[in-house]
Parts: structure tokens; sequence; C-alpha cells
């Protein structure tokens, strides 16, 4: 069942099961429900306790899988959820400041695969208890934990016995073994190595690439975003902003310090827009739902569209954006000769098909008329009616306008 916007067709009494399916899919619902994250506490062998809440895992999140590795090298586990709905990946770093001991191994096959897939460890300690690690070649729905076993030794300084079980061949068992970090080669003697220490100075984070997505679909939105062509006598870049965001803050400081050459800044207050101009934001955020497939949550802030002079939507930024990224998509736009089909995606791949398919603003005013948004999506019918009518589906969706008009008058 494709979820674009496909779904044109009446179905019984007018209704529409294949648009329906699609909203309830892009307002967050999903086909199994939603997943919670969960998380129980191991009493020494003797049972469960739930503290999904107190741990802080307990995330309004439709999850779909959790892995774990020690991602910043500090000796203990963090930890990384993957879900359906947004943010897809969460990473959930340990920084309990637990001081007990650990052990860490790094399994190496000799005779068996190198990965050492499917081993199975076994470790004791002196108060009797036992722990089970296996090295599996997956976590999950598209997740991988790392392939190092991690043991908590507690107070203990090291483990009184530990059995690696190599899959295939016999068992190999190491006594004594001291808390730390381990290789350990099929067969051979453990050789310990070093980690970053979790007292080592970190270094200061790097920034983050720009969240930035240039359009391989272009979009006119001057009769959307209220522009006239006064307003688009050159580039416009519009953001959205709020009171209470440090990033718009930051934002704006910086504009005000050294405005961006080359575009007009349009600043429009989310908090302000509610009272003055609500159905203004209202297609602001219709517009965002529509290039990043989602319905109702609230747009990030800030957030800005990048409109070149024909009044077409060509690129869209979410957070904080560089002078030097924002001036090189407009020299970009403006020249024409970038490949805004392969610049759209995140990665590099191999297309199917030739071409890059051309815009369809149909999409756009089905989103229109879903949201009950009939006189706009009138009015950009009008606006755009020679690129519409090049449609084979636009006369559906003319008679699906009118069978709405003719249902809401008394």
């Amino acid at each position: 069942m494709p979820l674009g916007n496909a779904g044109i067709g009446p179905g019984i009494g007018n209704s529409d099961p294949a648009r329906q399916l699609q909203l309830m899919v892009r307002s967050g619902l999903s086909f199994s429900g939603n997943e919670s994250h969960v998380i129980f506490k191991n009493e020494k062998g003797k049972s469960f306790k739930d503290i999904s809440s107190i741990s802080g895992l307990d995330l309004k999140d439709d999850g779909r899988a959790v892995c774990f590795s020690d991602w910043d090298q500090d000796g203990d586990l963090d930890v990384w959820i993957s879900n359906r709905n947004g943010p897809q990946i969460r990473y959930l770093k340990n920084n309990h400041g637990n001081r007990n001991n650990s052990l860490t191994l790094k399994l190496i096959g000799q005779k068996c695969n190198s990965d050492a897939i499917g081993a199975r460890v076994i470790l004791k300690t002196d108060d009797g208890l036992t722990q089970t690690r296996t090295i599996n070649a997956g976590s999950g729905f598209l997740s991988q934990s790392t392939k190092f076993l991690h043991f908590g030794l507690g107070e203990f300084d090291k483990a009184n016995e530990l059995t690696i079980y190599w899959p295939g061949f016999k068992p190999q068992t190491i006594a004594g073994l001291s808390a730390g970090h381990y290789s350990i080669r099929q067969e051979l003697e453990p050789a310990p190595f070093q980690i970053r220490s979790r007292d080592t100075k970190r270094a200061s984070p790097i920034r983050k690439p720009d969240d930035r997505t240039l359009l391989a679909q272009i979009l006119p939105v001057s009769s959307i975003f209220e522009l006239s062509e006064n307003d688009i006598q050159k580039p416009s870049l519009l953001s959205i902003t709020r009171d209470e965001c440090e990033k718009c803050q930051n934002q704006l400081k910086e504009w005000n310090e050294a405005p961006p050459e080359g575009v007009e800044i349009k600043i429009q207050n989310i908090d302000k827009l509610k009272i003055t101009k609500p159905g203004l934001l209202e297609l602001f955020q219709i517009t965002y739902d529509h290039f990043f497939d989602i319905f109702s949550r609230a747009i990030p802030t800030p957030v800005s569209f990048l409109i070149d002079t024909n009044g077409n939507l060509r690129s869209i930024y979410r957070g904080q954006i560089r002078p030097e990224t924002l001036s090189k998509d407009i020299q970009m736009i403006e020249s024409g000769g970038y490949d805004g089909r392969n610049l759209s995606l995140p990665f590099p791949g191999i297309w199917s098909s030739e071409s890059n398919p051309s815009a369809r603003p149909l999409n756009f005013v089905e989103d229109l008329v879903d949201a009950g948004k009939i006189s706009m999506a009138e009015k950009y019918i009008s606006d755009v009616r020679e690129t519409l009518v090049k449609d084979g589906l636009f006369p559906m969706l003319l008679k699906r306008i009118e069978s709405i008009k003719k249902e809401r008058r008394p």
C-alpha cells in the first residue's frame, strides 16, 4: 500500500480508504501499535522488577530495538534505541558514576568464524552467581549491539572462573581473570588492552553539520507564504522562531551581527503568529509536514525555508545555519547547475530510474484539502493551474473538492 499522495479515488459513500490509511500512518499511528520502552532489573536471578519509569527510559516513543555499547569508552554500557517514529535514534549516555569493577572481552575466532558469532561466555564470581553473555549477529530490528562482552563484577576485582563456548569447538576455561579489558583469541591466553579512562578529559564537541534538505522537487509557495513579487526580488529565507528557543536567539544574534549576503531574511515568530495569523502558521505546518511525511507534530525551531526569485521553495533548514552553507546553496540554486536529485539525499546510491521526477503540486493541494483548507486549495490551484492541468489526476482532485464543498452546503 503506497503511503504517498495516491488516494484520490473515492470509496464507498465518497470515503477514501487508501487516503485514510495514509493519514493514520502519517499522523504517527502504526500497524503494530505503540511499542513502549521497558526495562527490568534483575533481582539476582530470583525475579525482575519493572523500573522503566525511574530509569528515564520510559519515553513516549514507538520503539523497535535497543542495543548496548561502551560508546564513550568510559567502562560502562551506553544505550542506543531505535524507534519507528521520531527521534528514530536515541543515544542515552550512561553517566551514573558507578565505580564498580567490570570485565570486558573481545573474542576472536581462530578456527570458528573470526567475529566469534554464536560464542557463549559464562562467568562465575566468588559469591556463586553466574552471568551469561552471547555474541549475536543482530540485536533487534535493524540494530546491532557491540560484539564486546561486558560483565559487571560489583566489588569483586576478578572473575572466579570464565568459560568460553566457541561455536562448534570445545570450551575454553580461564580462572582468576582480573577486572579490565581483554581480547581473547580462540585457545590462547587473554591479552589486556587499554581504552580511554572514564577520567580522561573529553575533547570539545564538534559542531554538527547543518540539518538542511535541498529539495529535488521544488514547490511554488509564494501564495502559501503570503509573499508578493516585491518580497522575492532576490532569494528569501523565511525563518520560523519562537520566544523560548536558545538556538533561535543564537541564530538571530548571528544574523544581526553579520547579515547573510544575497538573501532577504524574513522572521516569523510562532508565538506571535498564534495570535495574529494562526491560519498562516497552519500553512507553515502543512508545508513542513508535506516534505517530512508527518502530521500533527510541532515544527522544530528554528526552521527556515529558502525561496528563490520565482517563488519556489528550494531548501529547508532545521536548526542554526552556517553562513557558508547558506551562501553556497544560494549560489548553486541561482546557477541552476547542481544535481538536486543527489544533493537532496543524505547518502549516495544507485538510481533505478534515469530522470528526476517532476514536482507534483497536486500532492500539496491534497494536503491542503485533507487539512480542511478548501479556500486555500482553490487559490493555490488558481496560481499554479498551468502545472496542475498536466497531471492526469487533476480532474479527480477537482471532483473531490466539489464533493466536499457540496457536503458542506447547508
